[in-house]
Protein backbone atom coordinates (compact mmCIF):
# COMPACT_ATOMS: atom_id res chain seq x y z
CA UNK A 1 0.00 0.00 0.00
CA UNK A 2 1.46 3.73 -0.75
CA UNK A 3 2.19 5.49 2.27
CA UNK A 4 -0.43 7.92 2.04
CA UNK A 5 -3.29 4.63 2.66
CA UNK A 6 -1.16 3.49 5.89
CA UNK A 7 -2.65 5.19 8.93
CA UNK A 8 -0.67 5.38 11.60
CA UNK A 9 -2.05 6.47 15.26
CA UNK A 10 -1.64 6.62 18.40
CA UNK A 11 1.72 8.01 20.72
CA UNK A 12 4.22 5.66 18.69
CA UNK A 13 2.60 5.83 15.39
CA UNK A 14 1.79 2.30 14.47
CA UNK A 15 0.10 1.32 11.07
CA UNK A 16 -3.75 0.66 11.80
CA UNK A 17 -3.65 -2.23 9.10
CA UNK A 18 -7.56 -2.67 10.01
CA UNK A 19 -8.14 0.71 8.12
CA UNK A 20 -6.62 0.29 5.16
CA UNK A 21 -9.68 -0.98 2.70
CA UNK A 22 -9.60 -2.75 -0.95
CA UNK A 23 -11.96 -3.33 -3.33
CA UNK A 24 -10.70 -6.90 -3.90
CA UNK A 25 -13.86 -8.82 -3.57
CA UNK A 26 -14.95 -11.62 -5.09
CA UNK A 27 -18.21 -13.32 -4.75
CA UNK A 28 -20.02 -9.80 -4.67
CA UNK A 29 -20.72 -6.81 -7.18
CA UNK A 30 -17.70 -4.60 -7.86
CA UNK A 31 -17.80 -1.05 -5.89
CA UNK A 32 -16.35 0.53 -8.76
CA UNK A 33 -20.04 -0.62 -10.71
CA UNK A 34 -21.89 0.32 -8.09
CA UNK A 35 -20.68 3.80 -7.59
CA UNK A 36 -20.32 4.53 -11.04
CA UNK A 37 -16.91 4.89 -10.20
CA UNK A 38 -13.77 5.06 -13.53
CA UNK A 39 -11.26 2.62 -12.48
CA UNK A 40 -9.02 4.86 -14.20
CA UNK A 41 -9.44 8.25 -13.20
CA UNK A 42 -10.87 7.42 -9.55
CA UNK A 43 -12.67 9.37 -7.30
CA UNK A 44 -12.97 11.67 -4.34
CA UNK A 45 -14.97 10.00 -1.82
CA UNK A 46 -16.58 11.53 1.67
CA UNK A 47 -17.05 9.79 4.12
CA UNK A 48 -18.98 10.92 7.39
CA UNK A 49 -17.52 10.35 11.54
CA UNK A 50 -20.07 7.07 11.38
CA UNK A 51 -18.63 5.68 7.94
CA UNK A 52 -21.47 6.54 5.90
CA UNK A 53 -20.32 7.22 2.15
CA UNK A 54 -22.02 11.10 1.83
CA UNK A 55 -20.43 12.00 -1.04
CA UNK A 56 -18.61 10.33 -4.17
CA UNK A 57 -17.30 12.90 -7.11
CA UNK A 58 -14.65 12.82 -9.79
CA UNK A 59 -11.39 13.97 -8.76
CA UNK A 60 -12.05 17.70 -10.63
CA UNK A 61 -15.46 18.26 -9.01
CA UNK A 62 -14.07 21.17 -6.82
CA UNK A 63 -17.47 23.21 -6.74
CA UNK A 64 -19.41 19.94 -6.25
CA UNK A 65 -17.30 19.48 -3.04
CA UNK A 66 -17.65 22.92 -1.84
CA UNK A 67 -21.11 22.93 -2.45
CA UNK A 68 -21.39 20.19 -0.32
CA UNK A 69 -19.31 21.19 2.42
CA UNK A 70 -21.51 24.35 2.29
CA UNK A 71 -24.66 22.70 3.39
CA UNK A 72 -22.93 21.54 6.55
CA UNK A 73 -20.26 23.80 7.82
CA UNK A 74 -20.79 27.36 9.00
CA UNK A 75 -18.50 30.05 7.22
CA UNK A 76 -15.22 30.34 9.31
CA UNK A 77 -15.87 34.40 10.54
CA UNK A 78 -19.46 32.81 12.46
CA UNK A 79 -17.53 30.15 13.94
CA UNK A 80 -14.72 32.31 15.69
CA UNK A 81 -18.01 34.69 16.79
CA UNK A 82 -19.27 32.05 18.95
CA UNK A 83 -16.03 31.14 21.05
Amino acid sequence: MPTLLLPRKGRHGLIDYEKIFSSGVKNTMDIFDLRGIDRAQGALIVVRPDQYIAQVLPLGAHQALADFFAGIMRPADAAASVI
